[in-house]
């Protein structure tokens, strides 16, 4: 595979030797996060039967120019999609075209595919047949968030705004009624020569869509796509639907292509790197490959003097552009203030390879991925330079902890919501127990104590983490005692050498949390219930910032956490003043704070 470009849209062409090839059309947002291990998976897939296979970005989504603010953005994909088509002819040659689509991704092919009147075939996984639907799903999703323990801290979006999001991806203005107004039964007819509707609903929707088709000419077949539910998982849980994805790539390849036309031509694949110019942020963007890896370089016009580059890596298990499209947004905002940035996929992830098949917490917690962030620390030197900052959220934070503590060059390191900074059996979290300050809160709660009187809700697992947490704190406390009253550190942990090593080195930390985030109670089981323990430490800072959620999926949180890297960045390393920073008293319950 290789990256390309066309008309702004960043993309991955999958090259074969046919003469049928597939354009592959991605969900929406969050959906496109959590599955784009196996959609690439998918083109692989194709690809491999002999038909070429490009997958895209759409305009203001991934790494293709643009933000979802812009206007028109329900216009401007379909219409890239209608280009992706013609890009793909003119790249390869194939003389027959199929879409493929997933989700709301599918509901665009469709409505691009009649547009264009020359589609083979068109593959639809579970589509949203009606906007208004599709928007009610949206706004039931973000709804359905704020009541978890991982949207406690965050604020809802106001009724009369002209916004409508899920899990940091959104629809702005105009774009929201143009999206209500879209269904598929009244947008389409004929939309390819045959169409491959996999559903699970099997609802009457789906029914009349395959009816209408039927009745206008077209070579309907619906399959069931029961694998979806595990498919639409958060990207590190995400599996891929093989019995699905194999039965769609045998029904594209059921029928081969026309032979190519003698007068066709000649068609070039593109052979460069690609490079996307960002006229608005007066820098370049090119897709770089070094050995395993994959990143985006954005390189600024005129280089801002003293500024490290900053190397940002992947959330969990997505890939590069980061949550609510986070690394996408921060690299292009440094690059405007004269700050390079090179945002990659560690082994496995993302567009790196190969493709992992499974990725688990131990992958994205390994000493290989420390590894794999030290390789993109050593692009950026070889690359002209001298000085690295790491930027990375949850267990991006905790690798950028280790690559900083041993490379060479990196000499800032930025942790948004680490939750461990070790890595063993005894450091799992128990699943679905939220911080301490939260449990407090429900313990005061009303319709939580309800719903565990109703047995919907166990005391169980948290009063197991809780006795855990202090059974871990009592021992530390223990150690701190003895360290306070002799002077000397008689038994550090592995955490606390980890921070003495990264001091010690020079490096400036900061780790910035939200007030309601599960990493304070590590922090303050190493560090002590003040952080005293952190106050030899002369290059540390911790920041907290309220209604800051855990991966920043909010648009406040993604504008907190920018807008204190950023400082950060300037205080340390362009306009540095001193190295000590003062303490300020203990880790706020409520309004930011520091302590160095």
């Amino acid at each position: 595979m290789r990256p390309v470009v066309f008309d702004g849209c960043f993309g991955w062409l999958h090259p074969a030797e046919g003469r049928h090839g597939v354009v592959l059309c991605s969900p929406f947002g969050y959906d496109e996060l959590c599955t784009h291990r196996g959609w690439r998976r998918l083109a692989e897939r194709i690809a491999a039967t002999g038909m070429p296979v490009l997958r895209f970005d759409y305009p203001g989504a991934g790494d293709s120019l643009g933000t979802e603010e812009d206007p028109g953005q329900v216009e401007a994909w379909i219409e890239s999609i209608v280009t992706a088509v013609r890009r793909l002819r003119q790249w390869t040659g194939v003389t027959q075209v199929s879409l493929c689509g997933l989700r709301l991704g599918a509901t665009f092919a469709a409505i691009a595919a009649q547009r264009l009147g020359d589609v083979d075939g068109l593959v639809v996984f579970a589509p949203a047949l009606s906007g208004k639907n599709y928007v009610r799903e949206l706004r039931a999703h973000r709804q359905g968030w704020l009541s978890t323990e991982a949207g406690a801290a965050a604020e809802p979006i106001p009724e009369s705004a002209a916004y409508v999001e899920a899990f940091g991806f959104g629809w702005h203005g105009d774009d929201i009624a143009r999206l209500c107004a879209l269904d598929l039964r009244t947008d389409t007819s004929a939309p390819a020569r045959r169409v491959l509707l996999l559903d699970s609903s099997n609802g009457a929707r789906a029914t009349s869509l395959a009816e209408q088709y039927a009745a206008n000419g077209v070579q309907v077949e619906r399959q069931g796509f029961d694998e979806s539910d595990r498919f639409m998982l958060e990207a590190l849980y995400s599996e891929e639907p093989v019995e699905a994805f194999a039965a769609a790539t045998r029904w594209l390849a059921a029928e081969p292509a026309p032979p190519m036309l003698a007068d066709s031509g000649v068609h070039a694949l593109p052979q460069d790197l690609p490079t996307l110019r960002l006229a608005q942020h007066r820098a370049v963007e090119r897709a770089v490959v070094f050995g395993q890896y994959f990143g985006i370089y954005c390189q600024p016009d005129v280089p801002r003097a003293g500024a490290p580059a900053v190397l940002l890596f992947n959330t969990g298990a997505s890939h590069h552009i980061g949550d609510g499209r986070l690394f996408v947004t921060f690299a292009r905002r440094l690059a405007a203030q004269g700050i390079a940035s090179l945002r990659m996929d560690l082994s496995g992830l993302g567009e790196s390879t190969p493709v992992a098949e499974v990725v688990t917490l131990d992958t994205i917690y390994s000493d290989q991925a420390s590894v794999d962030a030290m390789a993109g620390a050593d692009w950026l030197v070889a690359n002209g330079h001298s000085g690295v900052a790491t930027f990375g959220v949850c267990g991006g934070a905790f690798v950028g902890l280790h690559a900083a503590a041993a490379h060479p060059a990196i000499v800032g390191c930025f942790s948004v919501n680490v939750q461990k900074f070790v890595w063993d059996e005894a450091a799992r979290v128990v699943p679905g127990v939220a911080s301490t300050r939260v449990l407090r809160r429900s313990a005061v709660s009303l319709e939580k104590w309800k719903r565990v009187l109703r047995g919907e809700s166990s005391l169980v697992p948290a009063a197991f983490e809780l006795t855990r947490r202090m059974r871990r704190r009592l021992l530390r406390r223990i150690v701190e005692l003895i360290d306070n009253t002799t002077g000397l550190t008689i038994a550090p942990s592995e955490v606390q050498r980890l921070m003495q090593r990264l001091n010690a080195k020079g490096v400036h930390v900061q780790l910035l949390y939200g007030d309601f985030d599960l990493g304070l109670d590590e922090l303050k089981i190493q560090f002590g219930a003040n952080l005293s323990g952190l106050r030899r430490l002369s290059r540390l800072r911790v920041v907290t910032i309220p209604h800051l959620d855990h991966v920043l999926f909010t648009a406040q949180s993604r504008e907190s956490a920018m807008a204190e890297a950023q400082t950060w960045l300037y205080e340390c390393f362009i306009n540095p003043q001193t190295t000590k920073v003062e303490v300020r008293g203990p880790v706020p319950t409520g309004a930011p704070g520091v302590i160095g």
